[in-house]
């Protein structure tokens, strides 16, 4: 197995993808125009988008009964959402409806099935699947899960006369992703409100919050007396075609890398188009806490009288001796030399503002005070400040250069070449407008793949939970190599520090206390531990993530039949994921049973009689599993303990200049790549990332710097 490697990282935080979209339909086999029975017999197909993308149910009919049902979800999550998809054919068939249940854990996967399939059926039936089910004036209410972990979105929608004429957030728990969240309100809930459709694309980058509001919607709809599927009509998409030229620099992704390469080139005079897939400036960077940095001047002369503030040296040596002989020794050098200049550009030309030097909180050299958070006042309506940091220094650099200028909710599609040299950037607008943009120079900064889940399977463990945007799907990285670009170490280990259950729960299905139980039975260290293997896993070990960023914590009936009547040794919380709950240790939990049965709902737990059962749940060997137990007798409840990738290390290789390497080391004169697309050349796929926390950030705003500076250069022929 791939990667049967320790796999640690840092404490970044971002978000996950979903989506709830009914797509399209189609009908297609016998249609006699004459009902025999209850259908028209026929093949007929319905597309939801449910998890992670779209889910296509294709049924068969004969007169009277479905005969066939294939339904399709690439997209979906494997453990959850991919197993709903195997079950829904037979619970199909066996009901000879769409009216069911869904499968507990898979909700949106299992709204995209039913969705779909009702479609289908009501296409056999030869009924309008465009009319609407009238709806009651007035104001309803709906709440649904969102991206948050502590709390569902509520909303109350209005109608009259047959439509939605108001859709009002009451309450939301968003507050890692606050400032996505509100590119949702700005955007999201004013297109649903024109097309009096919930088919309007979700907020790239903010997929978790605009299904949250859709439920809310598609709740309020029923409320009203509708039905939720019937709101799903098509909505137009552009065909139109503009292109845009005369750049000298495109920049693909306006996150931190993105953004500082725009300040950087913006500075150098350069005409310059920057293009973002989410409809914020910021990407990752808005939400994580901040970068390393060696020996700022700034920061020496505000806290360190002066002095140097670390040996840069003896950091340059750690990080190489470290990861050994795959990384770039003189990326390293580079990156830490580098990284002060970077810090003090940013305060002292565009604004930023930073905390005081420290060590990073789980660093093994305490004394090396070499990252500091975003600091500074709040600045905008969802209580932080690095959104508005990042849109304020763009704004600057417009003011000093006009001819700078991005567009945001523009996703890049492929390099526009001029025989074998990169002439631009084709990309479509979220309206479907294609648009073709040409330049002397590109720069690609779209952030890793932790979001592309070939690419996950391809070079890692396959893919990961994540607290990241599932929107750095490896476009960049994809556009390089379609360039002739070479990788450097994509089977790194991506960035994770933080566990919990492997699938949330986020509605109600379990209170916040039976959360906590069952979140601290997953990442207990003091367990009973193995990994996908069935070996023994120490989770006493600060490198913390076992073969597919998981592993299992296994106890015994009679553990659990203490713990109903003794309550928990131990009292675990996750860092950062927090869901809440007044637990106490030593207290019993009389509900356990049903906790860990509503974890086994949200594949959180396993149970088994046997060692030989247990085993064939988690896939692994039943000697070895059996070696593991050491005599500990069944049953088993295997709770599963997950880590949370916030972005992917390895990615395209580069040079000093930020230039795009072939495979025989030659670079591609004017194609760059930036931050997560090209981090690999520091680390080693031997080790997980490194124990100093903030490198990807301080290599994100580094790289940024120099390739818009070297960009610039390079197309304006100085």
């Amino acid at each position: 197995m791939k990667g049967m490697k320790k796999h640690c990282g840092t404490l970044l935080l971002c978000l996950l993808a979903l989506s709830l979209v009914l797509t399209g339909c189609s009908g297609s086999g016998v249609k006699t125009g004459t009902k025999a029975g209850m259908y028209t017999p026929g093949t007929y197909t319905a597309q939801a988008a449910g998890f992670g993308g779209k889910v296509s149910v294709t049924m068969t009919f004969d007169a009277n009964a479905i005969t066939d049902v294939k339904i399709e979800g690439a997209d979906e999550t494997p453990a959850v959402g991919g197993k709903a998809i195997e079950e829904f054919p037979g619970m199909l068939m066996e009901a000879q409806s769409a009216d069911i249940d869904g499968i507990s854990g898979a909700s949106y996967t299992s709204k995209a099935v039913l969705t779909a399939a009702a479609n289908c059926v009501a296409q056999a039936k030869g009924e309008d699947t465009d009319q609407k089910t009238p709806v009651a004036d007035g104001t309803y209410s709906g709440q649904a899960p969102g991206f948050s972990w502590t709390g569902m979105i509520k909303a109350d929608v209005t109608f009259k006369d047959n439509a939605i004429t108001d859709i009002n957030i009451v309450e939301e728990q968003e507050t890692y992703t606050g400032e996505i969240f509100y590119t949702v309100l700005d955007n999201y809930i004013p297109r649903i409100l024109e097309a009096q459709s919930l088919a309007v694309d979700g907020i790239s980058g903010a997929t978790l919050s605009s299904n949250g509001v859709r439920g809310c919607v598609e709740q309020a709809i029923e409320a009203a007396g509708g039905r939720s599927s019937e709101w799903y009509g098509e909505v137009a998409k552009s065909t139109k075609t503009v292109k845009k030229e005369g750049y000298d620099v495109i920049i693909v992704g306006m996150g931190g890398s993105g953004i500082t390469s725009f300040l950087s080139a913006a500075q150098a005079g350069a005409k310059v188009f920057g293009i973002e897939t989410t409809a914020k400036l910021g990407g990752q960077s808005a939400t994580t806490s901040g970068p390393m940095a060696a020996n700022s001047q700034v920061k020496m002369d505000e806290e360190f009288g002066g002095k140097e503030y670390i040996d840069a040296d003896a950091l340059y040596k750690a990080w190489k001796d470290y990861c050994g002989a795959d990384a770039k020794p003189e990326m390293i050098r580079m990156t830490i030399d580098e990284s002060g200049e970077t810090l003090d550009w940013m305060i002292k030309d565009w604004g930023f503002q930073f905390s005081p030097m420290s060590s990073f909180i789980l660093s093994p050299y305490p004394d090396w005070k070499i990252w500091c958070y975003y600091g500074g006042e709040t600045k905008n309506r969802f209580g932080t400040n690095k959104t508005y940091m990042f849109e304020n220094a763009v704004k600057k650099a417009q003011d000093q250069n006009p001819a700078a200028e991005y567009m945001l909710e523009l996703t890049a599609q492929e390099l526009l070449m001029d025989g074998d040299k990169v002439a631009g950037v084709k990309a479509v607008y979220h309206d479907g407008t294609i648009y073709e943009i040409y330049g002397k120079t590109v720069i690609l900064a779209t952030g890793g793949f932790i979001g592309n889940a070939d690419m996950m399977n391809e070079y890692l463990d396959g893919p990961a939970n994540t607290v990241a945007m599932t929107v750095d799907d490896g476009d960049g990285i994809k556009l390089g190599l379609s360039a002739g670009g070479a990788l450097m170490n994509p089977d790194i280990p991506p960035m994770v520090h933080i566990n919990q259950v492997a699938n949330l729960i986020k509605n109600n299905d379990l209170d916040a206390d039976g959360k906590q139980v069952l979140t601290s039975l997953a990442i207990a260290t003091d367990a009973l531990a193995v990994d996908g293997t069935g070996k023994l896993w120490n989770t006493r070990e600060e490198i913390c993530l076992a073969p597919q960023y998981r592993y299992y914590n296994i106890y015994t009936a009679a553990q659990i039949e203490a713990i109903k009547t003794k309550g928990l040794a131990k009292v675990n919380k996750s860092m950062f994921m927090d869901q809440g709950g007044t637990v106490e240790a030593g207290k019993p939990i009389a509900n356990i049973d049903e906790i860990l049965k509503v974890g086994a709902g949200y594949k959180n737990v396993l149970t088994a009689e046997s060692a030989e059962d247990l085993a064939k749940a988690i896939g692994c060997d039943a000697a070895t599993l059996k070696d593991s137990l050491n005599g500990a007798q069944g049953p088993y409840y295997a709770v599963i303990c997950s880590g949370y990738a916030y972005a992917t290390c390895g990615g395209l290789n580069v040079d000093d200049a930020m230039n795009v390497l072939q495979a025989d080391g030659s670079p591609i004169g004017n194609l760059y790549a930036v931050g997560q697309d090209s981090m690999g050349v520091l680390f080693s796929s031997d080790v997980p990332y490194t124990p100093y926390g903030g490198q990807a950030q301080s290599w994100a705003l580094t790289s940024g710097r120099l390739a818009g500076a070297n960009a610039a250069k390079y197309a304006m022929g100085k």
